[in-house]
């Protein structure tokens, strides 16, 4: 990916202009964009008014606005290009809705991360002058980026011979943007852009090409979502959309992930899909939504939605997105078990690490052999990527959580202790990453070492506010340490956030109802519904009150909501596991009320 600043053209705008209008997207509603890519792009705006546009690249973004180590790894970590690329949708959208008569257009150009500043009065567009000099006091800082830069530019090089050496091809710079900052491309793994030259396409030997019988990666492909508008607005749309879910895809499992190329010959043989269109109407937009396997065509899992269109009439691509991933990739979606199945389908030797992280964190029954085997590929690989931060962070963070679901099914304290230091490893790494300060937190509330894994907890939610999942877990941890009152709030942010979990949480939110203070099951009934996990927690809280005939009926009313609701309980608590006491005390009330699953009755996937 090239990172040059655009030339400059025969007359400028003022600099006061342009920072008035980045204070205008910065203000407005309809740039919907997240706290730090506001960073980002007052970050870039600023530098290249004051002369330094070409020292915009992506170390740069990484340090001064991620907050990122000094040893952050641009081609290891793809950060900034993803956030670019989102970035770019949000200025979009911003100047399709309120920003359409705007005087001055801000644009990201693809390809870099130097703005470009139009005039939009039909004007030629309008560009910044060549970069001013630098003044002396910037001088040290300076020469330390071009050693930096020269540096970076040799490695590059290196790695781009080695992936010639070895009969890949380059990709176009398009889908080294868009494909390869998402995850490993199947021909060039590895191979990343050059940061100060543009990448040229060369053909592919077709002994480079994979074969049917290659064991490749199994990839999760997304889009392009098509729209049967024709508007711009209509394009935008279907274009952050796209971004959005790759985005939220890519922080929810560790698969490679990668945006739909425009050659289908690029397409990997082992994969599923992701796509689908948008369809609008009156005052909504109607998604449908299909999950497919590559290698067959077979379509595994379809849906329809309905959500109502944003300010404006353009309905809002993070709540579209919202509507796609959590049902796909929750627990009892269509994802895990056609990923699980697959891998594990697969020989142990063929894993790649992160296959071996996705089984490992897949939200299944894992068996010692298979833990044992998965232990050693993430260890094994994790320990290669020295220099490797973000991706060696991700799989310790894995390996972590394998551990823990060790402790928690045969009570190994050597399992919990690797659990820790594994943790420990990967919040090294990436310090204010969720992955890792996920696997810390779990690690130490597992121990019963309640004050940092609190401290993790909070780390983690300043890493992704308003995390549902995330204020789940904390929330159970504090029921589990007997903090209700803590406990409480969060458990009801996480249902209202992302209602899936209710069938999780609702149980250990009725115990925490009882233990605060509320003898009777007043507020649990007026939040209850008929529901079957919503009519098991009401027995969950009057087994806890000593009122047996009562949970007993509410017991009742939950079968018969969903007759299958006591094998599916019992299969959710053991690959979802709530801290152990609170597991107990509700293993101990379902048996107590008909809702245990019947003894020696599979409750695997």
């Amino acid at each position: 990916m090239t990172e040059e600043t655009p030339p400059a053209q025969g007359w400028v705008l003022d600099d006061r202009a342009v920072r008035t209008q980045l204070e205008r997207i910065l203000a407005s509603d309809h740039f919907d964009a997240s706290e730090r890519n506001r960073r980002f792009l007052r970050y870039v705006v600023e530098e290249c008014l004051d002369g330094r546009a070409q020292q915009i690249k992506a170390y740069c973004i990484a340090v001064s606005v991620f907050n990122r180590e000094p040893s952050f790894d641009p081609q290891s970590d793809p950060i900034v290009r993803l956030e670019a690329g989102r970035l770019r949708r949000s200025l979009e959208h911003y100047y399709l809705t309120a920003g359409r008569d705007d005087p001055i257009r801000i644009v990201v150009p693809k390809g870099g991360y130097a703005p470009r500043f139009e005039r939009m009065s039909g004007e030629p567009p309008s560009a910044l002058p060549a970069p001013r000099a630098v003044p002396a006091a910037d001088a040290p800082q300076r020469a330390v980026s071009l050693r930096l830069a020269g540096l970076a530019a040799i490695l590059l090089i290196a790695v781009g011979l080695a992936g010639l050496l070895v009969g890949r091809t380059l990709a176009t710079p398009a889908e080294l943007e868009e494909a390869l900052a998402l995850g490993p491309h199947p021909v060039m793994a590895g191979v990343e852009p050059r940061d100060s030259e543009p990448v040229t396409p060369m053909p592919t030997p077709a002994s480079a090409l994979p074969s049917a019988t290659d064991n490749a990666s199994l990839t999760l492909v997304v889009g392009p979502f098509r729209t049967t508008g024709q508007s711009a607005e209509d394009a935008a749309l279907a274009a952050m959309l796209t971004d959005e879910i790759a985005g939220g895809l890519a922080n929810r499992t560790d698969l490679p992930v990668r945006i739909d190329p425009p050659q289908a010959a690029a397409l990997p043989l082992q994969g599923l899909r992701l796509s689908g269109s948008l369809q609008g109407h009156d005052a909504a937009v109607r998604l449908v939504v299909h999950l497919t396997d590559l290698a067959t065509g077979t379509v595994l899992w379809s849906t329809s939605l309905d959500r109502p269109s944003g300010p404006q009439g353009v309905p809002m691509p993070q709540a579209l997105a919202a509507g796609i991933i959590e049902p796909v990739t929750a627990p009892q979606g269509p994802l895990l078990p056609a990923v699980t199945a697959r891998l594990r389908a697969k020989p142990a030797a063929s894993l790649s690490p992160r296959e071996c992280a996705a089984l490992a964190t897949g939200r299944h029954e894992t068996q010692p052999a298979e833990r044992t085997a998965l232990s050693g590929c993430l260890t094994s690989a994790a320990s290669a990527l020295a220099t490797s931060t973000g991706e060696a962070a991700r799989l310790w963070s894995a390996l972590s959580l394998l551990q823990s679901d060790a402790y928690r099914a045969e009570r190994n304290e050597a399992a919990l202790n690797d659990a820790l230091a594994a943790a420990l490893r990967a919040t090294e790494l990436e310090p204010a990453a969720l992955r890792p300060l996920t696997a810390l937190y779990t690690a130490y509330c597992l121990r019963g070492q309640y004050a940092p894994c609190f401290a993790a907890g909070q780390r983690a939610l300043q890493a992704s506010p308003g995390n549902a999942h995330v204020l789940g877990d904390l929330g159970l941890w504090h029921v589990e340490a007997g903090q209700s009152a803590k406990g409480l709030p969060l458990l009801e942010q996480a249902m209202e956030r992302d209602p899936a979990q209710r069938e999780r949480l609702l149980p250990a939110y009725s115990l925490a109802l009882q233990r605060h203070g509320h003898p009777d099951s007043t507020k649990l009934e007026f939040e209850v519904t008929a529901a079957a996990p919503a009519q098991a927690a009401l027995a969950v809280a009057y087994v806890e009150m000593g009122r047996m005939d009562e949970a007993k009926a509410a017991a009742t009313r939950a079968l018969a909501a969903d007759p299958d609701f006591a094998r599916r309980a019992a299969r959710e608590q053991r690959i979802q596991p709530l801290p152990p006491t609170l597991d107990a005390a509700i293993r101990s009330s379902y048996a107590m009320v008909g809702l245990a699953a019947p003894v020696g009755e599979s409750v695997t996937r």
